[in-house]
């Protein structure tokens, strides 16, 4: 009878099995069973209990530390200091004045923590009337606010934040109180309007407790645009273009037949219909066209002298897109990347403005701000040229400060064949247009300005 294989070592909570004995086709098996226990289960149950006591008692202080920290002002941690420093000088000196001046900072202390007693309950409701306005259409923002503390408490004071300023509201009764604020809208960018928030302190300023009781909401402040009138400026001829309303007699979007007429080109003659009528028929087609629209600006002050300049220049990016979005035009608006932080690798592609919509273009127009970027509208036309396909036609908005010889450089960045016409704005300056070697240069002094420009070149 064969004998199993004999193990002499196995892995950690197996079993072990070795022979022991055999006669007469009988053999004898002592098997042995080990079991293995983790090292961190041997510690003793107090050590464990003593673990998990100090491990909640250092929770608690850390919370401790953070709420000392926010609530205690600069002026606090200058009366405790000095408070300290007055006991431990008039002890080691005996200075019974200074042990009089740290037993006033300390009284002064407690009567100022009585302030902080007590936990408000509100109940707020912040309601903004509309989340997108234009320049010079102030937004309203309704509060309600109700106070369900069971006793008032002392030094309440109930403020909103807007924007860069923060409104003082009056102090909420049991049935509850509503109250309008006026969002401002005198300049483009994003307003936050919130938290609503409650501070409580002492009349010194020695301590502060805030309490946030509503979320942040987002007032679009959208830059003031005009009205440009449609233009076919940029239009290339593309088979895989889209249909026009002009009509050719070489194109792959058929319109209709009509008679021939001298000077026809035999190739489109359509023979069945001259089969059927016994007259000459050709075909017309639609011409299809592409046009790729791009407007470029900078954000930097290598290309504006003053802020006046840049909001012009982005009304007018805003105006042309707008044009072109409602036109069903292929539009991209790019503006110079973010400016690096110190080891950041150069930047390979210009920053793009959504352009899926209106409302998405004028949201994300709004959110740039000036002297922000890290190149000039130069290497900005370069990165465009290398990253945007198919382009057809290029504003670059600028305002007064290059001149001609860089406008004319720039606008070279660009492949052969694309249209350039850099738009010049510098407020309060007489408008005009002129030819530059190919390059298109429209001043204007007034948002309106453009408007007329473009209506004058289009008929032109």
């Amino acid at each position: 009878m064969a004998k199993p294989p004999s193990v002499d070592s196995a892995p950690r909570g197996s079993t072990r099995t070795r022979a022991r004995g055999e006669a007469a086709d009988t053999t004898t098996y002592r098997t042995q069973y080990t079991t293995s226990v983790p090292t961190g289960a041997r510690r003793p149950r107090w050590v464990r209990r003593l673990a998990r006591f100090l491990h909640r008692w250092r929770r608690r202080l850390a919370r401790a530390r953070a709420a000392v920290r926010g609530t205690t002002t600069p002026a606090g941690w200058g009366l405790v200091a000095a408070t300290a420093v007055a006991f431990l000088l008039g002890g080691v000196f005996g200075w019974a004045e200074l042990i009089a001046v740290g037993c006033v900072g300390l009284v002064t202390v407690a009567l100022s923590l009585l302030f902080l007693i007590g936990r408000p309950r509100y109940d707020v409701q912040l309601t903004v009337e509309t989340t997108r306005t234009r320049v010079g259409e102030p937004v309203r923002a309704s509060v309600h606010l109700q106070d369900r503390s069971r006793v008032r408490l002392w030094a309440t004071r109930v403020e909103i934040v807007v924007g860069q300023r923060v409104v003082e509201l009056p102090p909420p009764g049991r049935a509850g109180e509503g109250r309008d604020v006026a969002v401002p809208a005198e300049h483009r960018g994003v307003v936050r309007v919130g938290p609503v928030r409650t501070v409580r302190g002492d009349p010194i300023g020695l301590f502060r407790r805030r309490a946030e009781w509503s979320q942040v909401q987002e007032v679009y402040v959208h830059p003031q645009t005009v009205g440009l009138p449609p233009t076919s400026t940029g239009f290339v001829r593309d088979l895989e273009g889209n249909p026009t309303n002009d009509l050719t007699a070489s194109d792959i979007s058929f319109h209709a037949l009509r008679e021939y007429r001298a000077g026809d080109d035999p190739r489109h003659v359509y023979w069945k219909a001259v089969a059927r009528t016994g007259d000459l028929m050709v075909r017309q087609f639609e011409e299809t066209r592409r046009s790729h629209l791009v407007v470029a600006f900078g954000r930097d002050d290598s290309s504006w002298n003053s802020e006046e300049e840049f909001e012009m220049g982005i009304s007018a990016a805003a105006s042309l897109g707008l044009r072109a979005i409602r036109d069903g035009r292929d539009i991209t608006v790019v503006t110079s990347p973010p400016a690096r932080e110190p080891g950041d690798l150069p930047a390979r592609e210009p920053t793009s403005v959504p352009t899926v919509s209106p409302q998405r273009l004028l949201d994300g127009l709004s959110e740039i701000e000036w002297d922000s970027g890290d190149i000039g509208v130069g290497e900005l036309a370069s990165l465009a040229s290398a990253t945007v396909p198919g382009i057809s036609i290029v504003f670059l908005v600028v305002g007064s400060k290059p001149g001609m010889r860089e406008l004319r450089s720039w606008s070279q960045r660009f492949p052969l064949g694309v249209q350039t016409m850099a738009i010049v704005c510098n407020p309060g300056q007489t408008p005009g247009m002129q030819d530059v070697a190919g390059l298109d240069v429209v001043r204007i002094g007034y948002l309106e300005d453009l408007r007329l420009a473009l209506m004058k070149g289009s008929s032109s």
